[in-house]
């Protein structure tokens, strides 16, 4: 053999033994390649089977299981169940370990909210929306409650999208994730000019809208000090306090006219009570950093029937 042919020999030996793979035009070795050496063809793993979220949220850790299957049969982020449970690299769990895993879509109980109004929103059923959260029809409903939404809308209720409209739609939701996010801005709450102002002056770290981990923001977060004043950003009756509810922590509401609500989250202390009559303006808490926030903040909504609106369209 040629010098030539013995480098084109040993070259397509390295490629073959590096890589395993074929290589183009290697036509011909010294000895064949036995069939035992051959790599063994393996079935693919089966796709993990989704589960719902307990309605406690918590799931058991069992043997063999790792952050990535137990995040592929519950419908959640691995980056979520790090943050949740405070995982340090390198990301491994145990058998038996208990986790916390946060639902991907979730209801707060609002004033006025009902288990028809909440299902007809939501696209799913009643019967649904009872075992997703370990109750039975029908539902009692507590303000400020966290309600678990199922993973599946309850395709009856919703009906079936002709197939002529499913491009049409995925072209619109395109058209919605190109709209580019608005920039952060500072602001001072203004005295006076429109039906609502400003509840605290910061600047807005988290927009209405679809935020992180694929979770839909109902309201804006804004980043005050600790122990700023919060005011009412509109006459109204406070409906409601609640104090450590879950990831809000401490939080109000207030009831306008017209049906509008504004919700204020993660207060410190509570200057106001249930059932007083609030000017706009007027100082109703402070700022904290209860509930699930790293840093002081206040998370507001405006909603109108039940229906979130974005604060920044109301607000001049």
């Amino acid at each position: 053999m040629s010098v030539q042919g013995n480098f084109g020999t040993y070259l397509c030996r390295a490629l073959l033994a590096g890589s395993l793979i074929t290589v183009a035009g290697c036509l011909k070795l010294d000895k064949a390649v036995p069939e035992k050496a051959l790599a063994p063809v393996v079935t693919a793993p089966q796709r993990e089977s989704i589960m719902p979220i307990p309605p406690d949220g918590y799931v058991t850790v069992m043997r063999g299981e790792t952050l990535y299957t137990i995040a592929a049969r519950y419908q959640v982020s691995p980056l979520a169940i790090i943050e949740d449970n405070q995982i340090e690299a390198p990301f491994i769990i145990g058998a038996g370990q208990q986790l916390r895993l946060s639902p991907p879509r979730f209801h707060m109980v609002f004033p006025g909210d009902s288990s028809s109004s909440i299902v007809e929103r939501y696209g799913i059923s009643e019967e649904q929306l009872a075992t997703a959260n370990g109750s039975k029809v029908p539902l009692t409903l507590i303000i400020g409650q966290r309600l678990i939404l199922p993973a599946e809308p309850d395709f009856a209720r919703l009906g079936v999208i002709p197939q002529s409209e499913v491009a049409t739609t995925q072209t619109m939701a395109q058209a919605v994730t190109s709209v580019p996010t608005p920039p952060r801005k500072q602001f001072v709450a203004p005295s006076t000019g429109g039906p609502f102002m400003w509840p605290v002056t910061g600047e807005v770290i988290t927009e209405f809208g679809p935020a992180a981990r694929g979770v839909h923001n109902d309201g804006i977060n804004i980043a005050a000090a600790a122990g700023a004043d919060v005011l009412a950003a509109a006459d109204g009756t406070v409906a409601f306090i609640g104090r450590e509810i879950k990831s809000f922590g401490t939080l109000v509401l207030i009831k306008h006219k017209d049906g509008v609500i504004t919700a204020y989250a993660h207060l410190d202390s509570v200057l106001i009570k249930e059932g007083d009559v609030v000017e706009g303006g007027q100082k109703i808490a402070t700022v904290g950093q209860t509930g699930k926030v790293n840093t002081p903040q206040l998370h507001f909504e405006i909603r109108k029937a039940r229906r979130p609106i974005d604060p920044r369209t109301l607000i001049s």
